[in-house]
């Protein structure tokens, strides 16, 4: 007998909040330390006690009877989702809205309504040997990947499917090469998650696919292997072909499954599930490119937050890296899967990019070499005293750029700006900088625009103190900015400077979309003598 066993009234309190949040009376006993006929005894000698029960257990009843109703009906709330623009991850509140449930609306009207909702009011009258419901017979994921004459998923690889594909929010999957993440979550996953729901006489509707991945080729693989897995299984489609699939029995105009390039707009989309396959690889790291994988994930995001996004790291800032730690991450890097692991000495011996195998297996992103100017070293404000400044200028079709510079231990400190308007219409923005900054003289590159404007300059800013002088570049671009960059571990970059500026220095690389911030720089160590230059 527990502690508790004469019936104390102090107890009823915490009592009737445990059966509030739905405890048994095992529960409750262990947790008051009695037995299970002292509860019952007390039931049945204690009236008031009996009844406090009764109110608390109908409470717990009433909010189950409440979330049924919600989602027999529909229902909405807050939820904060996460965007990425311009390289930057943005939170917004939203409001999500689920549609009505079918089942659940049919369970409580069969039981609310019983005389106009018993279902199989016709069936003839079942003996007890035979009253019970049929058995259905559901493989195992193993036991449907045999079938579909796959090999036989180990242990990380089918917790990397329960991860891509039993989570509903945003999450990325991030795995080594080689360890089967297309094949276990996106195509033999999706199989066997539709296989499933068919079996069991679930409404298909819910259980649509939109693949999202890099060419129409692979695409068309994907599908093909899906579409094998469903009717080697014994699953019957209403349609199938290079892009889609339909299982019989679907309704509506997403498909179970469907697979769009990187490039295909979603416009009148609206799948359940999007699995993005590989949307950046290093086959293709561009800035165009990376811009456009962003945009889609931005894009879907707005249609569905049940996203996973599945591949490896391929550059410093790809989608990968913006995403990595926002959103629910899991990795699974070189070592997970030792039956399935790659000879990486052996891939080193043969001369493979060292940085190709820290990203694809060990998906580390190397700091060092990520950027022409991975080594820049920073500084909270612009050091005082006199300075120089370098503009770059825009006629308006791109952004005007300047680098204010000054020496700084052994290198230079730099504050930089960058407008994406005319130069003309930048001086009410600079001079104020000119001022607090003490710059005493400028260089304006007069590439693209000649000497007229040093003219215009001077008439400006000599009755300031300020001197104008004129650069005209004949080194390639890109090597300037290359030369610049080998001496980034001398340049220290001011914090004040603004977010384009030192977006467009830190995230430079070859054929960038702009390149007007680090052009600035370049061609002001250039002026000033620490690179070479005409």
């Amino acid at each position: 007998m527990g502690r508790h066993s004469k019936f104390n009234s102090s107890l009823t309190e915490k009592i009737t909040s445990l059966y509030e949040t739905g405890a048994t009376d095992e529960q409750v006993a262990k947790a008051i330390g009695v037995s299970v006929r002292t509860i019952y005894n007390w039931k049945g000698t204690n009236t008031e006690f009996m009844q406090a029960i009764k109110e608390s257990k109908d409470a717990a009843d009433g909010l189950v009877e409440a979330s049924l109703f919600s989602r027999a009906t529909g229902y909405s709330h807050p939820e904060t989702k996460v965007f990425v623009f311009e390289g930057m991850p943005i939170k917004v509140k939203v409001i999500k809205h689920y549609p009505p449930d079918v089942s659940a609306g049919i369970f409580w009207l069969c039981n609310r309504q019983p005389d106009r909702w018993r279902r199989n009011t016709s069936m003839p009258e079942l003996s007890a040997a035979t009253s019970s419901p049929p058995v259905v017979n559901q493989k195992s994921f193993e036991e449907f990947c045999t079938a579909a004459h796959y090999f036989t998923p180990f242990e990380k690889q089918n917790e990397m499917r329960q991860f891509g594909l039993d989570e509903t929010e945003t999450r990325l999957l991030l795995g080594a090469r080689g360890y089967g993440k297309t094949d276990f979550v996106t195509i033999m996953g999706t199989a066997y998650d539709i296989y499933k729901a068919n079996l069991l006489g679930k409404e298909m509707d819910l259980f649509t696919n939109l693949i999202i991945t890099k060419s129409k080729s692979r695409c068309s693989a994907l599908v093909e292997e899906i579409k094998n897995a469903l009717e080697k299984n014994g699953v019957a489609l209403d349609k199938a072909n290079a892009t889609t699939i339909r299982v019989k029995g679907l309704v509506g105009q997403d498909h179970s499954v469907e697979a769009i390039t990187i490039k295909t707009s979603m416009r009148g989309r609206h799948p359940k599930r999007i699995l993005m396959d590989d949307p950046v690889t290093d086959e293709d790291v561009s800035e165009s490119m990376r811009a456009t994988v962003k945009r889609r994930y931005d894009e879907a995001y707005k249609l569905c937050s049940n996203i996973c996004i599945i591949g490896q790291p391929a550059h410093f800032d790809d989608l990968y890296a913006n995403l990595r730690g926002i959103i629910k991450t899991m990795e699974v890097p070189h070592g997970q899967i030792p039956e399935l692991d790659a000879d990486l000495h052996a891939m080193k011996i043969a001369g493979i990019d060292p940085d190709s195998i820290e990203m694809s297996y060990h998906l580390r992103v190397p700091k060092a070499g990520s950027a022409i100017f991975s080594n820049l070293l920073y500084v909270d404000q612009f050091p005082a005293g006199e300075s120089v400044c370098m503009i770059d200028p825009s006629d308006g079709g791109d952004y005007t750029a300047i680098s204010v510079m000054k020496g700084y231990f052994n290198g230079i400190a730099v504050q930089g700006h960058a407008w994406k308007k005319a130069w003309y219409h930048c001086l009410d923005d600079m001079l104020p900088i000119f001022q607090a900054l003490n710059v005493k003289k400028i260089c304006f590159e007069t590439n693209a625009t000649g000497n007229q404007p040093l003219i215009q300059l001077r008439q400006l800013l000599e009755p300031m103190g300020i001197g104008v002088v004129g650069k005209f570049s004949t080194t390639d671009k890109h090597a300037a900015i290359q030369s610049a960059g080998s001496y980034s571990h001398l340049i220290h970059l001011s914090r004040s400077s603004d977010k384009v500026y030192s977006d467009q220095v830190t995230k430079y690389e070859y054929k960038a979309k702009h390149d007007d911030a680090p052009d600035s720089l370049a061609r002001g160590m250039e002026w000033l003598g620490l690179i070479r230059g005409k």
